[in-house]
């Protein structure tokens, strides 16, 4: 009677040790796989056996992004780009494009990420996703000098018979709508182009970010004028954007610029770009 009880009991046991190697089995990760990029982070994992970072941008944005003389971009944006690459262990690769396709190319899949001097907004937030901000700046105006000494701020061009140059799609472009009620307000593809109006006389002004009103003043200054500089018309963020899903990449880039911006090696990068500007020369004016 003994042996029997006995004998069910290791029975019992056996049955019970094979459900635990079974069930351990399911629930352990199989060779080689620790459950890290393979599963958690497959857009970076992505990027890495791919050995290229591609990140789409907009030339034309002085300092940002622009086209030197041999061709390449070059500018911030671009240096940011690179230190990204540079932390991945990748290769940069720049697409450059119309800034109102940088949306569309991330959407499909042709670029991992926008570096373009893109402002943070709700609106665009809907269709991407946005990294804190890498650099903070304001909407000011460049104005044709033929107004100097008469008009001291954007409500002094607010008027029939005035022409608001805009960069269409850009935050500049956007808080023109909203503000100017009487002025007529013409829209063009990238600031270049919209600036030239604003040089030729065929428009008055034209709103845009701050550093490309300095920017575009200096290189211009026999023909426009500068206004709201040190007293933007309003306020914006720049952040880097990625598609929607792209959780890994998001949360990466965030911790990264947390830990490298306002950085010595970050403050280096903006005196290079928007103070000494070794590049000036590098770049058609």
């Amino acid at each position: 009677m003994f042996m029997k009880h006995r004998t069910g009991l290791m029975m019992v046991a056996a049955v019970l040790l094979a459900m635990m190697l079974v069930v351990a089995g399911c629930s352990a990760p199989s060779t080689g796989d620790t459950g890290d990029a393979k599963g958690h982070y497959p857009t970076i994992k992505a990027i890495k056996e791919r050995g290229e970072l591609v990140v789409g941008t907009g030339s034309g944005y002085f300092p940002f992004e622009m086209v030197d003389k041999n061709g390449d971009v070059i500018g911030f944006d671009m240096a940011v780009a690179q230190k990204i690459a540079d932390v991945l262990d990748v290769e940069l690769v720049i697409q450059d494009m119309d800034f109102t396709a940088l949306i569309p190319a991330l959407q499909n899949n042709k670029i991992d990420m926008v570096l373009a001097g893109m402002t943070i907004t709700p609106e665009r937030a809907l269709t991407v996703n946005f990294t804190r901000p890498y650099f903070v700046t304001g909407q000011g105006m460049i104005v044709n000098k033929k107004w100097e000494g008469q008009v001291s701020s954007w409500e002094d061009l607010d008027k029939e018979g005035m022409v608001i140059a805009l960069a269409m799609g850009t935050t500049g472009d956007l808080l023109a709508q909203s503000i100017f009620k009487h002025a007529e307000l013409k829209q063009f593809d990238g600031s270049s182009t919209a600036g030239l109006e604003v040089i030729s006389g065929r428009a008055d002004a034209i709103v845009y970010d701050i550093p490309w009103c300095a920017i575009y003043a200096k290189m211009n200054s026999d023909s426009v004028f500068t206004l709201h500089l040190t007293d933007p018309i309003s306020e914006e963020k720049f952040g880097i954007a990625v598609a929607p899903g792209e959780e890994d990449l998001l949360q990466w880039l965030d911790t990264f610029l947390w830990s490298w911006v306002d950085t010595l090696d970050y403050m280096e990068m903006i005196d290079y770009w928007f103070v000494a500007m070794p590049w000036w020369d590098d770049v058609e004016h």
